[in-house]
């Protein structure tokens, strides 16, 4: 990969981390001047909460896209960007122009996106072969909650 094209995706990176710093800025400033001390209706309170939320929810993906970048631009830093971190081999240009911060090359970013979406966990037991059967009674059947009385809890309600 050559100095240029490194050092044009840095100033890109630097330029996005700069526009992310900020917009988080800005939402913690207006997360903290929309106190709900000032609303009286219930219904108000309720949607500003919800704001508040989507706020701070919206500030939390910015932070973290911070983050990629600083860990990015450390790697350029290092002499170590470009390189997926999972194989070693070189992330396709085109991939690392889209996405900048990127810190694996496709197959191995649609390896990771198989096993996460997959019901196969990283012990090896896949979560879709495990049933529940209910709680254990002394004949040895089945229980379900339908059936569930208190006095299977209780012996001395009865």
């Amino acid at each position: 990969m050559s100095k240029k094209f490194i050092n044009q995706l840095m100033e890109r990176l630097k330029d996005r981390r700069q526009y992310l710093l900020g917009e988080v800025k800005q939402r913690l400033k207006d997360f903290k001047n929309s106190g709900t001390d000032r609303l009286s209706d219930t219904a108000d309170i309720a949607s500003n909460m919800i704001d508040d939320e989507s706020v701070m929810s919206i500030a939390q993906g910015e932070a973290k896209e911070i983050e990629q970048i600083d860990y990015a631009l450390n790697k350029i830093k290092n002499g170590k960007y470009g390189n997926c971190e999972n194989c070693g081999k070189s992330i396709n240009k085109e991939r690392l122009m889209a996405i900048p911060f990127v810190s694996l090359c496709i197959k191995c970013k649609e390896d990771e996106e198989r096993y996460e979406g997959s019901s196969i966990g990283r012990d090896g037991y896949r979560f879709d072969s495990l049933e529940y059967s209910g709680i254990d009674t002394d004949d040895d059947k089945k229980s379900n909650v339908r059936n569930f009385d208190l006095s299977d809890i209780n012996p001395y309600d009865n």
